[in-house]
């Protein structure tokens, strides 16, 4: 009689939940797999060499994607061109403009190597290279970096600066490296010997990679360094938009005088 009443009391006190079997009230926005805890253990057998060992868990992964991407759109200033988007360009204005615009569209949605876009001050350029940035970012969820090229230069000086949030290498990094860069303004840099050789270390690099990667320009290519003319005038990798004799939108409707017209080359 005793020897039962001990084996019920013990399964009562088994019911009894004690420590980390305490349960939990459902919380519907933390993650079911890993608890909140944003790790899982691996499920190796005891002896292998990953016993034990952490991993993060995919709601982790997805929320380190998350800030990267908005680090990207704050690094970009990416704000100031949110209005920049494919819905809020004008087809209209030129069948130039509308070609330009269906193209850089197809690039928007799968881009895959270089885009050049050239023509005159307010032609639709930096709209239509904005455009692809945030389609990449907003829809795509593809990690991208817009930078007018003066400013991507002030950029990696600042990283000299001690207070700097990040090192010179790792701002570098990012920008030679992203998935996706749009470089705006290409051409009206310091022509400084410091400014030529961190954009020509950039553009090799993702040359050499073949990165997605789309440069607006007003200038004629043959007053670009050499270097990157050579580059961004390859037509196995570049396709090269024209857009003269679009009107500038910022006078009114005037077009703009073209530069020279430099060599045409469109990738096949």
């Amino acid at each position: 009689m005793a020897k039962r009443l001990g084996d019920l009391l013990q399964q009562l006190s088994d019911r009894i939940p004690t420590g980390n079997n305490i349960p939990k009230r459902p919380q519907p926005d933390v993650c079911g797999m890993c608890g909140g805890a944003g790790f899982l253990r691996m499920d190796v057998p005891v002896g292998d060499p990953r016993f034990g060992m952490l991993v993060p868990c995919e709601c982790r992964m997805a929320e380190t994607e998350e800030l990267a991407l908005r680090e990207l759109e704050a690094l970009s200033n990416m704000e100031a061109f949110s209005e920049k988007t494919f819905e809020q360009f004008d087809t209209r204005v030129h069948p130039v403009a509308k070609e330009a615009f269906d193209k850089c569209k197809q690039y928007a949605e799968a881009p895959s190597g270089w885009m050049l876009l050239q023509g005159p001050y307010g032609s639709g350029k930096t709209h239509l290279a904005a455009a692809i940035a945030n389609h990449s970012i907003r829809v795509c969820r593809l990690k991208s970096l817009f930078m007018i090229v003066p400013d991507l230069l002030d950029h990696l000086r600042e990283a000299f600066n001690p207070n700097s949030d990040s090192t010179y290498d790792e701002r570098f990094e990012t920008i030679r490296s992203v998935p996706l860069l749009v470089l705006d303004d290409l051409g009206t840099e310091n022509a400084t010997t410091w400014a030529r050789e961190k954009l020509f270390q950039v553009v090799n690099h993702r040359y050499n990679a073949q990165l997605p990667t789309v440069i607006t320009t007003n200038q004629d290519l043959d007053l670009i360094d050499g270097r990157i003319q050579s580059r961004i005038s390859d037509r196995t990798l570049v396709t090269r938009v024209m857009l003269e004799g679009v009107p500038d939108h910022r006078r009114g409707g005037q077009i703009s005088t073209p530069r020279p017209r430099a060599r045409t080359s469109y990738r096949k």
